[in-house]
């Protein structure tokens, strides 16, 4: 189905920064890409994007064909997360960030991405532990039988999904556990390695449970192996310190070779080192912005950005500091050289571009994204 310009400007706005967010303009005049992308919208479907991306040339990324793949609507399967299957590149696994009205629970899917129709969609009860479930599914991880979605509630919790039939096998809280920050937190995220090997866990402290973020984000590096089978095996653990309220971790990749990880926190880019977990760089993105996803390009050489962009008014007196009706959330894209440690390059909007067409004066939001790439 293509993807009407009404759905374009509606929830799926957010998918729409991402899918062209590979577009960062670099000096590499070498390094080409096309790929599909896969966009998590709020709206219960996802962005399918047909893109050429060619960082030499002055608009560098080219959407092809724009579809969408439904998996239920706004009210029942809002989704932030998409992640592949490394076993088969046609399954996509999700997993919602709201509970579903009806039946009050989330849900887990797979969806072929060969037809993009639903292969599975199980519904998940949601655990007496988590009070504050405002926020749930957000980022997920993955090893080669198993799916692991991970919840932002409080207390947080991390699923673990045989992957054949989305039997759920495991709940995992980190309390009481070798990976508890023995604080009070607000969000968890995570990712696993290339490998499957480990699974990073990041965790935001703040100053009451689910309270204020207070500028310490937690990283805990665990073993696979041992995690999917309930055991919490910790590698490696740092602290990485931010700003309060601001610093906050949201969703990341793993570079491709697995040494480093692009953690998208908010008012930085935070580079990793994926082995002692290190901060080898904080990059600042501005005070009108906050990041939500970072992802390395297939060669390792950039890191692109998805920001939340606060478009000032006409009638705002501070530009670099809007109140809340002083601006309007735009979705923009920002690229970051790996070798020289900074971003390069002008932000692009994306979603309030379209919507400054069409005259609509709403917000546009943005979160996470997976991908297959097709010439690597």
């Amino acid at each position: 189905m293509k993807l009407s310009k009404k759905a374009w400007l509606g929830t799926i706005a957010a998918g729409a920064l991402a899918m062209g967010m590979m577009g960062a303009s670099s000096a590499d005049a070498a390094a080409q890409y096309k790929g599909t992308f896969y966009v998590a919208g709020m709206g219960g479907h996802f962005a399918k994007a047909e893109v050429e991306i060619d960082p030499a040339a002055e608009q560098p990324i080219t959407v092809q064909s724009l579809d969408m793949v439904e998996i239920g609507d706004g009210k029942s399967h809002p989704v932030h997360d998409a992640r592949i299957d490394v076993n088969n590149r046609n399954n996509m696994f999700w997993s919602t960030y709201k509970i579903d009205e009806k039946t009050n629970k989330t849900h887990v899917g797979m969806t072929d991405l060969t037809t993009g129709e639903k292969a599975m969609d199980v519904d998940v009860d949601v655990p007496p532990e988590a009070t504050n479930t405002k926020s749930m599914y957000c980022a997920s991880a993955q090893a080669k039988d198993y799916f692991l979605p991970i919840s932002m509630s409080n207390k947080g919790y991390i699923d673990v999904f045989q992957k054949s039939d989305l039997k759920m096998v495991r709940r995992m809280f980190l309390e009481g556990t070798e990976a508890d920050p023995g604080k009070p937190y607000k969000y968890f995220h995570g990712v696993n390695s290339p490998d499957m090997k480990k699974l990073l866990i990041t965790i935001n402290e703040s100053d009451t449970d689910h309270g204020n973020i207070v500028g310490k984000l937690h990283l805990v590096m665990v073993d696979m192996d041992e995690f999917v089978n309930g055991n919490v095996k910790v590698l490696a653990k740092n602290i990485a310190v931010g700003a309060e309220k601001k610093t906050i971790s949201f969703r990341q990749y793993f570079s491709n070779d697995g040494t480093k990880i692009a953690n998208a926190t908010g008012d930085r880019l935070l580079i990793l080192d994926a082995n002692t977990l290190e901060t080898l760089d904080a990059e600042m993105v501005g005070s009108t912005n906050e990041t939500h996803d970072s992802i390395f390009t297939p060669d390792d050489k950039y890191v692109v950005l998805t920001l939340r962009n606060k478009r000032a008014l006409e009638s705002c007196a501070d530009p670099n500091n809007p109140k809340d009706d002083e601006y309007l959330m735009d979705g923009t894209l920002a690229l970051y050289d790996v070798a020289a440690g900074k971003l390069v390059g002008k932000a692009t909007s994306v979603c309030l571009a379209c919507h400054d067409q069409e005259g609509l004066d709403v917000h546009a939001v943005l979160c996470g994204l997976d991908t297959n790439w097709t010439n690597i």
